[in-house]
């Protein structure tokens, strides 16, 4: 075990150092550019999950899972304003071709009840609109798509932009004027603005089995201790999923936590991960790395430091290609502990 530790500690260590030298040149091309533009340019064309439904006449449902038919959706509706948010009520008739896989409701909330696929339609005032909707068990839930669509939104939104301590996160989490690291409540604010209502860790119920779930501690340690406590602490990381890191350098488990927004699976146990993280040079910011699986760190404790593994490694150059993306690691000293099942 200890020669293996050994042998991702360095390897990992040679190819982060080799990519960081071969990627300073368009690393720094980019920061030289004006970059504002693109930023409001993809806020604009961001789309919520219902948006990309219309879009695309396709929609995904996990089992069990409900969301309104795309033509009629809210949208994306905080859990603190939801109780003011009418309950949408179309004129039509509503319909699905096959009730065994999806049921729809007379104001068009759709309910995957069993993996398949099948359409929903509306006849509407207008004429008739139509989604083809995919049911399956293990399809990302509609608050793990929401809180991906929130956190691309405030990343676009605050383009990299310098924070005071005291920014709109915090002034909505603590309601008082507090100066302090805000990247968990970063996470928090975005979960409850996916529509879900963060659970607080000391109250987890072990059999409750949630479908969805982020806790409201502002601690990154919290946060590990309540999804550690119900098994949901994971070495393979998911769009939606939180993403917590450990310091090698002082052993420190749980220094930073961010959230995963894409995941590209390219064999033999290494991803290509995209998250954004808050309080990041005082920012929020987005990076995209590789993470090797093999090197896991998830299931250390504090008994068993030493064996704490170098995971992440630059993209290849070929592959940093969009502006907006920051490949270069947070540290030369950072390693993924672990990732936060949210869903």
């Amino acid at each position: 075990m200890q020669t293996y530790d050994r042998f991702c500690s360095s390897a990992k260590r040679i190819v982060a150092l080799v990519m960081a030298l071969v990627c300073l040149a368009p690393l720094a091309a980019f920061a030289a550019e004006d970059l504002t533009p693109l930023f409001q340019e993809r806020l604009e064309a961001l789309q919520t999950p219902a948006e990309e439904g219309i879009a695309t006449g396709l929609y995904t449902l996990r089992t069990g899972d409900s969301a309104y038919m795309p033509h009629v959706s809210p949208g994306v509706i905080p859990f603190d304003q939801q109780e003011e948010t009418p309950v949408p009520a179309p004129q039509g008739v509503f319909s699905s071709d096959d009730e065994s896989i999806v049921t729809v409701t007379a104001n068009g909330m759709m309910t995957g009840v069993s993996a398949g696929e099948t359409v929903v339609r509306w006849l509407s005032p207008e004429g008739e609109k139509t989604v083809t909707v995919t049911v399956a068990d293990d399809a990302i839930t509609e608050i793990a798509k929401n809180y991906v669509y929130v956190l691309n939104r405030e990343y676009y939104s605050v383009a990299r932009a310098k924070l005071p301590k005291y920014n709109q996160y915090a002034k909505w989490y603590y309601r008082k004027k507090k100066e302090v690291g805000w990247c968990s409540v970063f996470t928090i604010f975005c979960a409850n603005a996916a529509g879900f209502d963060p659970i607080e860790e000391k109250t987890l119920d072990p059999e409750a089995g949630y479908t969805s779930l982020f806790l409201r501690e502002g601690q990154v340690g919290d946060q590990y201790d309540g999804f550690n406590k119900l098994g949901r602490f994971v070495g393979v990381p998911k769009p939606g999923y939180l993403v917590i890191y450990v310091d090698m350098k002082k052993a420190y488990l749980t220094t930073h936590v961010g959230s995963v927004v894409a995941v590209e699976d390219r064999g033999n146990g290494i991803y290509a991960v995209t998250t954004v993280e808050g309080n990041m040079s005082n920012s929020v910011k987005r990076y995209t790395y590789l993470y090797d699986s093999n090197c896991s760190n998830h299931e250390i404790t504090t008994d068993t430091r030493k064996h704490l593994q170098d995971n992440m490694a630059t993209l290849p150059e070929a592959e940093h290609t969009d502006p907006l993306a920051q490949y270069e690691l947070h540290t030369d000293h950072w390693s993924v502990f672990g990732f936060c099942a949210t869903w």
